[in-house]
């Protein structure tokens, strides 16, 4: 299993963010592996460059898939803005067709 993966794995298991040094060091134990420099420098690179880690902010990484999923307010079929007027946002019908 990849390095990225056991990662993946450890945020999922702790079911909140982590400190990217704790996240390191939980992914290199459960590899069996002493903390490297360079390792965990490979290990970090790749969280960063996997879609499915989110940074929170304040060295704080948690998994995408816990964000609210954004709502295409606005926007018809294949994802087409859509002017509304705030006032008027409430009067569209969900049935109403986007052209």
């Amino acid at each position: 299993m990849r390095a990225v993966d056991i990662a993946y794995e450890v945020l999922k298991a702790h079911g909140q963010a982590l400190d990217v040094q704790e996240l390191l060091d939980l992914t290199l134990e459960r590899m069996g592996l002493d903390r490297e420099p360079r390792k965990a420098a490979q290990i970090y690179t790749e969280i960063n460059l996997d879609p499915r880690f989110h940074y929170r902010g304040g060295n704080l990484w948690e998994l995408r898939d816990w964000q609210p999923r954004a709502q295409a307010v606005g926007r018809g079929p294949a994802g087409r803005e859509r002017a509304v007027e705030p006032e008027a946002a409430e009067e569209i019908d969900e049935d109403e067709s986007w052209t």
